[in-house]
């Protein structure tokens, strides 16, 4: 994955007019706060073909959550409830941040743990909507 600068052509990696455009190989994993970028462009007309030929499933059913991580959240009803009320997008971005880390058991449980510990306090957390720019596009 490369981060586009000023020296690179945004047209021609197919977003056009994006102060941050992130280009991803084949094999990458894209983030869904990239994918919420990328939907936001595409309905503010910014995505061109070449950027739609690169772009990864951004339908729902493409963002499939960990059991391990589901059971958590359900465990106390209280918190799964809460978790519910909160912003669909919080909830993908905040779940996809620490179910990216499931190969290193320490830090997902940690980041499950601070994810339960926020929710049960009815805080949400975090860089999850670009400082509002990914609400009500």
């Amino acid at each position: 994955m490369f981060r586009l600068d000023r020296q690179h052509d945004e047209e021609s990696l197919g977003c056009h007019g994006a102060k941050v455009c992130l280009q991803t190989e084949g094999h990458s994993l894209w983030s869904e706060l990239n994918k919420e970028r990328c939907r936001r462009l595409e309905n503010l007309g910014r995505m061109t073909a070449v950027g739609r030929a690169v772009l990864p499933d951004l339908s729902p059913a493409g963002f499939v959550v960990d059991p391990e991580a589901l059971n958590a959240l359900r465990a106390e009803r209280a918190v799964w409830e809460t978790f519910m009320s909160f912003s669909p997008l919080y909830q993908r971005v905040r779940i996809d941040t620490m179910q990216r880390k499931k190969k290193w058991p320490e830090v997902f449980r940690r980041r499950l743990a601070k994810l339960i510990e926020n929710t049960r306090n009815g805080v949400m957390y975090g860089d999850w909507n670009d400082n509002g720019r990914l609400l009500g596009y």
